[in-house]
């Protein structure tokens, strides 16, 4: 069978779209009550770490190229590669669990409060696996279109803004020193890290020497944007009542207006609900890749029917809400264990390499 391949532009452009929809809804919640108007210096801290992470990677794929995280995992650690590639694909699916609630509880809170969150996690994962069935061919091509479509609603979204932009609610700068702004970097570096999908999908680059300067411009091009979005909700909104609000970007866009047109927090919705469709199908398709690699099946194919279930209901399960553990979850426990797997692991295989011999 032929190895799907994917250009330069079509890598970027999924990198960007995850970063974009993986940071819009989580960490303005998480960051802007912490550090305020001095999150840019958290969001530079977490583009340097998710680099360093990605340069580990980069290296690692060259030193074994054709393998994806998964198959050189094994080949580094032996029989322990295979714990590693376990807790590589757990995490994954955590991610992408994770990633169903807070699209569904933002459709459900913020649109359509009637409508039941199964209905939300259901249609994206049937739309997300049928991309993920088609091929990681599919999604790149899918992601040029939908990441176009992010960038010009950002660029409406900017300019309309701009009348009730207030540069005085940016300052002061660094008011209780920088180190809550370093602290708070946790946060975009744990969410930027859950690009360690580029481990799985550089084998598929038809040029894989470029996929280090492709990831960072990627990042960069995100975390700028987020960044953006983050810094005009604090402009707009003020440092206080962004800080109190659970989707303060969401809240921003409404009292937006462009030319004599109304109601543009569509675009906002647009926005998220097209990343979070790249992202997901990246990562279903990652997982179900490296289970077929780690397992030894045939296809990956089953693995997309195996797994629709568990995301489907697992994300909608009223457990951990109904004992409040969501916000602690995603405010120690996810930057804590994701963090500790993007970078633990990215770094202990990376020295471990130097230990074996490549196989060519």
């Amino acid at each position: 069978m032929r190895k799907p391949f994917i250009s330069e532009l079509q890598f970027f452009f999924m990198i960007f779209v995850s970063i974009a929809s993986l940071t819009f809804l989580s960490v303005p919640s998480q960051l802007i009550p912490k550090v305020n108007q001095d999150l840019w210096l958290s969001m530079c801290l977490g583009i340097t770490i998710d680099v360093f992470v990605a340069f580990l990677l980069y290296r690692l794929g060259l030193r074994y190229p054709g393998q994806s995280i998964v198959q050189y995992s094994r080949s580094i650690l032996g029989p322990a590669g295979h714990l590693i590639s376990l807790l590589l694909l757990l995490f994954f699916l955590g991610v992408c669990i994770t990633t169903i609630w807070i699209y569904s509880d933002f459709l459900s809170s913020s649109l359509l409060p009637d409508s039941p969150l199964v209905s939300f996690s259901g249609t994206l994962t049937l739309c997300s696996g049928w991309a993920a069935f088609k091929g990681i061919e599919t999604i790149a091509r899918l992601s040029q279109i939908l990441g176009t479509i992010i960038l010009l609603s950002t660029l409406i979204l900017f300019a309309s803004s701009i009348p009730i932009f207030e540069a005085s609610h940016l300052l002061p700068q660094f008011e209780h020193g920088a180190w809550p702004a370093v602290r708070g970097a946790a946060y975009p570096a744990s969410w930027f890290g859950v690009c360690i999908m580029m481990g799985m999908l550089m084998p598929h680059l038809s040029r894989p020497e470029r996929t280090l300067p492709i990831k960072a411009y990627a990042v960069l091009l995100g975390a700028f944007i987020m960044t953006g979005y983050m810094m005009y909700s604090i402009a707009v909104l003020g440092a206080n009542m962004a800080s109190q609000m659970k989707n303060p970007i969401f809240v921003y866009t409404r009292v937006a207006q462009f030319l004599i047109f109304e109601r543009i927090e569509v675009l906002a919705v647009l926005v998220f609900v097209c990343g979070s469709f790249i992202t997901y199908a990246t990562l279903y398709y990652c997982i179900a890749q490296g289970c077929r690699q780690l397992f030894g099946t045939k296809s990956y194919k089953p693995w997309i029917y195996a797994f629709a279930p568990l995301l489907v209901v697992l994300p909608v399960l009223d457990v951990m809400q109904r004992f409040g553990q969501w916000q602690p979850f995603l405010d120690f426990w996810f930057p804590v264990v994701a963090l500790s797997v993007e970078g633990g692991i990215t770094a202990l295989l990376f020295v471990g390499s130097f230990f074996r011999k490549t196989k060519r």
